[in-house]
């Protein structure tokens, strides 16, 4: 078993290592971090203009605050992918050890993004006004979006590093200066857009942020509807962790770019009161992340209650309160369950045995759907699932919890009293 685990880690050690040191892969999940905040106050204004009681919603009726909350998730959900485009190239140009490029790029990725969003025309009136419309602002540009902010930063960082700007004279301050030098490759940037967007628009009749969603986005989305891509990414997190190497850093940025589409599309029907269309979004982690990877708040409620080893007492009372707020690393750590035979089975089983339920009680409609983007990290039990779900949710947690408990126990048990024989061995 031993030499089993040894070559496991020999394997994956170096493929986590590669990936998490991968420039693409850090900026997007750094872009997408960014972008919390604006996901959060969307879902907040989204559950305050949906909350369905009565007498709140006849209030919002006659005070007409409906609409007014209305615009906040328009600000925020609906026009998600030009956040994005702003906060991929901020990335790029973070990682590339170049902060003080960082904001400049990342309002040149913006017009960059304008560029490629193809514009409508309607008619008002007698006259014709052409228009950039919501469609492609939103879930539908996301992908583009972070095309446009990773093509933009390498580009923006290959000039500055070339040290192809404009240079201003001393004594000009220094705001000035950066503005100046950011034109060369705000030039250029432009004009490569331009031609993106021209060539497709002459060759395929639609502009490059459009062709980019019905040919690549959208067969992307077949792996982003498939359960078994989903369950397949949370058990590779699961399986880096057990190796001691973070999987969240490994795993996020593919459920980010798989699964942040779907919730956002859940988000914005949510909030004008449609059915919403995904189960497999951000926010059905919130269920397989009970006390954090692995599901581990059902062993630490073991350790909180059924330990005989002092061992196992001392850190089932350190961990309980971080662990439900989905901090695990207490427990990672301290039994240890990094490369620990005993509990490897229920870390690895639990959280799939969680999500399969999950899905099954979703699918036929038991619970309702996750109706944010994804849950904010750190959201203690119960008013996640309120929050993500409502009612439903946070009965349906607290069922998962009681599993949990009960699949962890007798793994638990066998662990618990070995180190009751030591501590007994010990004291002898």
């Amino acid at each position: 078993m031993e030499q089993v685990m040894n070559r496991m880690e020999g394997v994956l050690a170096p493929l986590a290592i590669k990936i998490g040191s991968n420039k693409l892969l850090k900026t997007v999940s750094s872009a997408f971090n960014m972008m919390m905040p604006i996901i959060i106050i969307g879902a907040m204004f989204s559950l305050l203009s949906m909350l369905q009681i009565k007498p709140y919603q006849d209030f919002l009726t006659a005070t007409n605050i409906r609409p007014l909350l209305g615009i906040v998730s328009r600000f925020t959900t609906d026009v998600m992918a030009i956040y994005l485009a702003f906060s991929t190239a901020y990335a790029y140009l973070q990682n590339e050890g170049l902060p003080q490029d960082s904001i400049l790029a990342g309002i040149i990725s913006l017009m960059a993004f304008f560029i490629i969003t193809p514009l409508s025309n309607v008619t008002i009136g007698e006259n014709n006004v052409t228009m950039l419309a919501f469609t492609y602002l939103g879930s539908r540009g996301l992908f583009s979006a972070l095309l446009v902010g990773l093509l933009t930063g390498f580009i923006y960082a290959f000039i500055i590093k070339h040290n192809w700007v404009i240079k201003m004279p001393e004594g000009v301050p220094p705001s000035v200066a950066k503005s100046f030098s950011a034109l060369i490759p705000g030039f250029v940037i432009a004009a490569v857009f331009m031609t993106i967007t021209g060539f497709f628009t002459a060759v395929t009749g639609i502009t490059f942020g459009e062709w980019i969603y019905t040919i690549i986005a959208t067969p992307l989305g077949s792996f982003s509807g498939s359960m078994y891509t989903f369950l397949f990414l949370n058990f590779l997190g699961s399986l880096f962790w057990f190796f001691g190497i973070h999987g969240g850093q490994v795993v996020m940025p593919f459920m980010m770019i798989l699964f942040l589409q779907a919730g956002v599309e859940n988000q914005t029907a949510f909030a004008a009161g449609m059915a919403m269309p995904h189960i497999l979004t951000m926010g059905l982690t919130s269920f397989l992340m009970l006390g954090g990877i692995g599901n581990t708040i059902g062993l630490v409620i073991n350790m909180f209650f059924f330990s005989k080893s002092e061992r196992y007492k001392t850190l089932g009372k350190l961990a309980i309160l971080p662990s439900i707020c989905a901090i695990n690393e207490p427990v990672m750590f301290g039994m240890p369950l990094i490369l620990n035979p005993i509990m490897a089975i229920p870390f690895f089983l639990v959280p799939a045995i969680n999500f399969l339920l999950t899905y099954f009680v979703m699918n036929i409609g038991l619970i309702g759907l996750p109706r944010l983007a994804r849950g904010a990290f750190g959201t203690p039990l119960l008013l996640d699932s309120w929050l993500l779900i409502g009612v439903s949710g946070v009965i349906w947690q607290i069922v998962l919890i009681a599993l949990t408990v009960l699949m962890y126990l007798p793994f638990f048990k066998v662990q618990d009293r070995l180190a009751y024989k030591e501590e007994q061995g010990e004291a002898k």
